[in-house]
């Protein structure tokens, strides 16, 4: 094994679309960036700012196997910064963050804080002693609590959520009572904890917010961009961005951090409701969304700010960022625009045709860094060649509604 180096930093999760900006951030400021993933081939392996790579097991089929794995390869490396990115790692992370805090630093608040962010049912909770809106929600903890709860719906459709689950996987609309009734006590023994909640109507902007907080929960730096089109069509994962000025979000996203006593970065979705105007928190992700890269279009550089927090340093805040930048996923565009009529393409802003301009950046593809749209396509092609799973989750196939 080489002898190990100083300003190393190490991102986990290479293959997801967010580690290409932390990559690139952390390699242009200096850092020598260690990349590991499950697979060979990917998008993150393939940036020419990464300067090593390792495999482990997948911290999501084994997430021991990961574990082991990871405080291993800290132990024997000197590697000043973890930063896990995906949904599953950063889980994994958390919940050995005292053991690996032995090695090198971390950027996370405490576990149990965490797993506030990391369920849903206590984010849902906390923003509403908090006073942050959300969606009107019941938390049915029995049977005589569920018909409680289903005696105080007002309008159909209501949604079934698991308070666990990555993306839309186990959200169920529901349109009568009868519905609620017969998909209650799978959705139970299949995710656990879940709650009802109203669902909002379409008409209102999904939103994401990125934010970064310090240990007083001082805002350091917050981004809002819009979801302007998503693959599924009427819900799901954004393909196109854009940054926009909502002071309204920005507030109530630094309130819930505050509220929680966070440390570090969060991620927010929000969405308008056109029957108040009033924009509503869905979840929050105590991780870097896919999207993350929006960040970097609209002149907010986190990971080295990130950086310098988990050296102790103070760090001073970012006040602003660009308005109308946006962020392609540009895959994920192609299948949008396969999926929709010719109205809706015609009618998209901004134009589905717009490839290039000073105000758009690409999620995975870049002429300075061509190597990750190549790693992204032949990582693509073999999951979905030889894993059904990867298949279905990638192409959406199980989901056709609005994800909320």
């Amino acid at each position: 094994m080489d002898k190990p180096k100083k300003n190393n930093v190490l991102v986990i999760e290479a293959s997801a679309k967010a580690a290409l900006p932390v990559i690139k951030s952390l390699a242009q400021a200096g850092m020598r960036v260690i990349a590991a993933d499950t697979s060979r081939v990917n998008a993150g392996f393939f940036s020419r700012y990464c300067h090593e790579r390792h495999l482990y097991k997948s911290c999501r089929d084994h997430p021991e196997e990961f574990k082991s794995w990871l405080l291993d390869l800290l132990a024997k490396r000197e590697i000043d910064q973890l930063f896990p990115v995906g949904h599953y790692g950063t889980l994994a992370v958390s919940e050995i963050q005292d053991e690996i805090r032995l090695h090198t630093k971390l950027l996370l608040p405490e576990h149990r804080v965490f797993l506030d962010g990391y369920a849903k049912i206590p984010t849902l909770q906390t923003a509403a002693r908090a006073g942050v809106p959300i969606p009107k929600t019941w938390y049915p903890n029995d049977t005589e609590g569920l018909e409680q709860a289903i005696s105080e719906i007002e309008s159909w459709p209501v949604l079934i959520k698991p308070s666990v689950a990555a993306g839309a996987n186990g959200i169920t609309w529901c349109h009568s009572p009868e519905e609620i009734h017969r998909a209650w006590p799978e959705l139970l023994a299949r995710h656990g904890d879940c709650f009802l909640q109203d669902f909002v109507p379409p008409g209102g902007m999904q939103h994401k917010v990125d934010m970064l907080v310090d240990k007083q929960q001082r805002l350091l730096a917050g981004v809002v961009y819009g979801k302007t089109r998503m693959y599924p069509p009427d819900g799901g994962s954004s393909v196109l961005n854009y940054t926009v000025k909502r002071p309204d979000i920005l507030e109530n996203a630094h309130k819930m951090l505050a509220a929680m006593k966070w440390i570090g970065f969060c991620d927010f979705d929000f969405i308008d409701d056109p029957r108040d105007n009033t924009a509503k928190l869905m979840e929050i992700n105590p991780r870097f969304p896919e999207s993350f890269r929006a960040c970097s279009a609209a002149g907010v550089d986190f990971p080295p700010m990130m950086k310098a927090l988990a050296d102790g340093q103070r760090v001073e805040p970012v006040n602003g960022y660009h308005e109308n930048r946006f962020l392609r996923f540009l895959p994920g565009d192609i299948l949008w625009y396969l999926r929709v009529d010719r109205k809706r393409r015609r009618e998209t802003w901004p134009s589905w045709y717009k490839f290039f301009g000073s105000d758009t950046m690409y999620q995975v593809c870049s002429l300075t860094d061509p190597g990750p749209i190549i790693g992204y396509l032949a990582q693509n092609a073999l999951l979905l060649a030889g894993d059904r799973r990867a298949r279905r989750e990638r192409l959406r196939l199980d989901s056709g509604s609005q994800k909320q």
